[in-house]
């Protein structure tokens, strides 16, 4: 079942949303369903749901009550309680509070997803960016993502590693904003198999910070990560959240900094991303489904997504 077959949808909902939960407390896997019809009962009414909840480019979303989304055109936003529900009904976990939602192409056939988490750690200093060593970067990343191995392996994942840069990091001093990505394998993969993109974005506040990643094919990273950077542009801070409003007497200071997002806190996020990672390995790197194929109802409803999109909403 390749991407080609369904679309980004099916795609992301098989893939069970592995990015929207990585670091997580609330990492345990929702109880299976009692049999098939059922399973494909709720995932047939979460994806509805999803849908009926979805807004369109063009509006303005809130986010956790720090800051707006101004959804371009060509993008679709899903709540959280329905996103949520979404990763359930595919076996994945049930986002935390850090969870805002997932952005998801309104054309259906453009194979990405990005998920939006605000982790409010505090004031994170960036000052670690203006010498930072990327290769010790790399190492740090590579390093944790091994150490998680044997926690995934417990879960019932497959081990991952990370390959290398598919861009290396880049900080804007100015706007706040760090972007780089890393290419994942599973473990055992041959140096020239396809892997998983994680193009991780980053907004800094004044509280904390905003994580913005896409997931994609090592195959179309290239033609897709403008539309990680046109949602982190697309982010603002409220009004007394912002970076450059931190007030050093009061505000709390992260007990990391910049460097944690690119190395130690970004292993810890990679933990789900073996479900993706396989996915997108499969087949010389087209978008396959990992999980369970879904049922006939979901493909069935993934035909009526322009009817969803096409109207408005009352």
């Amino acid at each position: 079942m390749s991407y080609r077959t369904f679309s980004v949808l099916t795609v992301a909902l098989t893939l069970g949303l592995a990015t929207a939960s990585f670091a997580r407390a609330d990492d345990t896997p929702a109880p299976a369903t009692n049999s098939a019809e059922a399973r494909e009962k709720e995932a047939n009414a979460s994806f509805v749901a999803a849908m009926e909840a979805a807004t369109r480019g063009g509006s303005d979303v809130r986010l956790l009550g720090q800051a707006t989304l101004k959804l371009p055109d060509g993008f679709v936003f899903v709540p959280r309680a329905e996103a949520n529900r979404l990763m359930r009904a595919y076996g994945n976990s049930a986002g935390g509070d850090t969870f805002a939602g997932l952005i998801m192409p309104a054309d259906p056939s453009e194979p990405w997803f990005i998920t939006a988490d605000f982790e409010k750690a505090g004031y994170v200093k960036d000052e670690e960016a203006k010498n930072w060593d990327v290769d010790g970067l790399l190492k740090n990343a590579q390093d944790g993502t091994e150490a998680g191995n044997a926690d995934r392996v417990a879960r019932g994942f497959h081990k991952i590693r990370v390959d290398g840069w598919v861009e290396k990091p880049i900080y804007d001093a100015k706007e706040h904003r760090l972007v780089y990505s890393l290419l994942l394998k599973p473990y055992d993969a041959a140096p020239d198999a396809g892997g998983s993109v994680n193009y991780q974005t980053y907004a800094l506040g004044r509280e904390g910070y905003f994580s913005l990643d896409l997931v994609t094919s090592t195959a179309s990273i290239e033609q897709y990560k403008d539309r990680a950077r046109t949602i982190l542009a697309s982010l603002d801070y409220d009004r007394g959240k912002r970076y450059e409003e931190f007030v050093a007497s009061t505000d709390h200071i992260a007990e990391y900094g910049i460097a944690a997002l690119v190395g130690g806190i970004a292993a810890k996020k990679l933990g789900l991303l073996a479900l993706a990672a396989l996915g997108f390995a499969k087949f010389g790197g087209a978008l396959v489904a990992f999980a369970k194929p879904i049922g006939v109802g979901v493909v069935a409803l993934l035909a009526g997504v322009g009817r969803f999109f096409g109207r408005k909403k009352p």
